[in-house]
């Protein structure tokens, strides 16, 4: 494997190899995963998913940081109280994606009016009676379980890779029984960073989505056999374009759940802004797409974004088995 210097401080083994391409790979899959959990909130609109998402994040952002608080409402059943939440702007919401005012508001206004966001003067935030539906702790459950499957791949994939950069529970933390409030506020943060990234790349979330898709479709080869995923596992090596494997526009469209010609328009964008490529086969990311400072920083970032987010968990004590 390539060597990479490593700026981000991440630990890949004592030779510091290159794995950010195999990382990525690995946590493809879960991503798509993560973002349908969401699926209560979004109600078949993926940007209202993760925009519900982000308010719940910065609702409950100062309670990560406190230890105290971060294990008591750690639990299931147990979501911190509305009087402790604090709100988050609609503005703040639409710069975070660099989306228009107006499609956060529009979206905002639709959580408002199934009762899942409530709207004070100091901004939004999500109740926690919302947070408590069976829906909601089928997510969490959920979300639990796709934190623990990410780590185990990336335990195959990458052996030599450290996802908590040695980090152990600190000192008088005792792992709580129930993990999974606890676990989605720092998974939280990693799918919103990704969310983020997606956006920028691509200037607009659903389409990043619809990126992210190809690119999944693409490495399935490689998932299939370790040994050629970690031939190509670098940021400066990606596959050639004939290990890849097409996904057609119909196939994308079904795996997305979305209607047809927003997934062809869509793509005939990425197409035209040189993010993906047409093949009689169907469409790929060519190896040529990586061959950006843009399409690099998304990789390495990638890799410091899921270390810190695991090594945080580790140090809550969070359990990964």
């Amino acid at each position: 494997m390539d060597k990479l210097s490593d700026p981000a401080g991440t630990t890949q083994g004592p030779a510091c190899e290159d794995v950010s391409r195999l990382i990525l790979q690995c946590a493809i899959p879960h991503f798509v995963q993560g973002v349908a959990t969401l699926e209560h909130f979004g109600g078949g609109d993926a940007m209202t998913g993760v925009l519900a998402l982000s308010i719940i994040e910065a609702n409950v952002r100062h309670i990560v940081r406190d230890p105290v608080l971060a294990l008591r409402y750690a639990g299931v059943d147990n979501p911190p109280p509305d009087d402790i939440r604090r709100p988050i702007s609609v503005g703040a919401l639409a710069a975070s994606f660099s989306i228009p005012y107006e499609a956060a508001r529009r979206r905002v206004a639709d959580l408002e009016a199934r009762g899942l966001c409530q709207r004070t003067t100091r901004g939004v935030y999500i109740p926690a009676a919302a947070l408590e539906t069976d829906a909601n702790r089928l997510a969490l459950g959920r979300s639990l379980a796709t934190v623990r499957a990410l780590a185990a791949d990336v335990r195959t994939a990458a052996p030599n890779f450290d996802l908590t950069g040695g980090a152990r529970p600190a000192p008088g933390i005792t792992p709580p029984v129930s993990q999974e409030r606890l676990a989605a506020r720092f998974t939280a943060e990693y799918v919103l960073r990704i969310a983020e990234r997606l956006t920028r790349t691509t200037a607009d979330f659903g389409r990043g989505m619809i990126l992210l898709a190809i690119l999944d479709a693409n490495y399935q080869p490689l998932r299939e056999d370790l040994e050629l995923a970690r031939r190509y596992a670098s940021v400066r090596r990606p596959p050639p374009d004939e290990l890849l494997a097409p996904i057609s526009v119909l196939a994308l469209s079904n795996t997305l759940k979305q209607p047809f010609e927003t997934t062809r328009r869509n793509v005939n964008v990425l197409i035209r802004t040189w993010r993906c490529a047409r093949t009689p086969k169907g469409i790929i990311v060519p190896a040529q797409a990586f061959n950006t400072r843009l399409a690099r920083d998304v990789l390495t970032g990638h890799l410091g974004d899921i270390q810190r987010v695991f090594s945080a968990m580790a140090r809550m004590g969070v359990t990964f088995d």
